[in-house]
């Protein structure tokens, strides 16, 4: 694959620089609210899929820009819920819907690289949703006023957050915020969990995601990280399981370059130079079972 030129790749509802090896994607609908709309759904996935595969990029920060409303106010409701539904939706019936708010969730959550959330305004919905719970690392501003409003608009959690919310905070918390929908900010018990760093004011969100960001892009492996992220959301339900599969990582990268020079770094007090790239990790990944979600049509 030729390398991308993320400014010529035709995107409209984001704007993608590289910082290095960090890859900052900057969500360009601020006169809209940010809200979640179709072309902001392409341009997601064919982002994080090319910074998936793009050797470059170690660390992904995803943010809004500093004027902007909100972060995110959630769905595009301007042509109503019957806007997020697609002619093969009503042709071949319900079971052929496809969330798209699931489907970019999906895209970030797949993303081999680390992923970095920079909260810097208010979220509703879809904004915490597909664009906080598949990321790594959440950074968020205090003030932030936050929501998951489904069961007020009659409507269910969708971006395959009933997944990713109780895994993250556990069932308690989740039922307590998908049922009551209530608004609460980032200090509340419900919700603080999620976040690594809170914030005082908007304006020091993304400075602060950007230097962590660039710190792990200098100091840490980029095969390494992507093992653990799918040790970590791949497991096995068992410890028995688990201790295979992790064996089996101690393993293979135990013995490869990234491994010999970290122990050198160690050794010589200095900071590593790591050089290892994901398009050349050894293919014993996924160890899992992968699902196809795409709907087989079955009418002309």
């Amino acid at each position: 694959m030729s390398t991308p030129d993320y400014s010529q790749l035709g995107f409209t509802s984001i704007r993608v620089e590289l910082d290095g090896a960090v890859a900052v994607v900057t969500l360009a609908r601020s006169k809209q609210r940010n809200t979640f709309s179709g072309d902001l759904v392409v341009d997601l996935i064919k982002a994080f899929d090319l910074f998936d595969r793009d050797d470059r990029v170690r660390v992904v920060v995803l943010t809004a820009e500093p004027t902007a409303p909100a972060f995110c106010a959630g769905a595009d409701l301007s042509g109503g819920w019957g806007g997020m539904f697609r002619e093969e939706d009503e042709k071949e019936g319900e079971h052929a819907h496809r969330d798209s708010g699931g489907q970019v969730a999906m895209a970030i959550f797949r993303c081999r690289k680390i992923t970095i959330s920079a909260v810097n305004g208010h979220a509703v919905g879809v904004g915490i949703t597909g664009l906080q719970l598949p990321f790594d690392i959440r950074f968020v501003w205090a003030g932030a006023r936050l929501a998951f409003p489904f069961v007020r608009r009659g409507i269910a959690p969708e971006a395959s957050s009933s997944f990713l919310l109780p895994k993250l905070l556990g069932n308690s918390c989740a039922l307590s915020l998908f049922l009551t929908g209530q608004t609460v900010t980032p200090d509340s018990p419900l919700i603080s969990g999620l976040y690594h760093t809170i914030l005082p004011t908007r304006e020091e969100v993304f400075p602060a995601a950007l230097a962590l960001a660039k710190d792990l892009a200098a100091n840490t492996s980029q095969t390494a990280a992507a093992v653990t992220k799918a040790l970590v959301w791949h497991g096995f339900d068992s410890i028995e399981e688990q201790h295979i599969v992790d064996s089996r990582a101690i393993r293979v990268l135990g013995r490869s370059g990234d491994a010999a020079e970290g122990a050198l770094a160690f050794k010589e007090r200095r900071a590593p130079r790591f050089t290892d790239t994901l398009s050349k990790l050894a293919p014993w990944m996924p160890w899992w079972k992968e699902v196809n979600v795409t709907h087989r049509k079955s009418k002309l």
